[in-house]
């Protein structure tokens, strides 16, 4: 996993000027600019936080990057179920 990276990529995409509109604009030309692997790179533009916390990503970077992303925190992992 590239956790630095990644761990960039959510610091930037809250403080860079300007790069959160192209991300939203062209997500896969901002992800050209960072060593992501294709599973990481889907799970961002597909905003996996389950698969990112698995794989390893800091907690409060993650969370820092779904909510720049739009995901509301209680969005962000899926419901337990059968009340597990």
């Amino acid at each position: 996993m590239s956790v630095v990276a990644l761990n960039r990529l959510a610091r930037e995409l809250e403080h860079s000027p300007g790069l959160l509109a192209r991300y939203r604009e062209s997500p896969e030309t901002v992800l050209d600019g960072y060593r992501l692997s294709g599973p990481e790179r889907r799970a961002v533009t597909e905003k996996d936080a389950s698969w990112l916390l698995a794989a390893g990503m800091n907690p409060v970077a993650l969370r820092n990057l779904m909510v720049v992303l739009g995901v509301a925190h209680q969005d962000m992992y899926p419901a337990p179920k059968d009340g597990a």
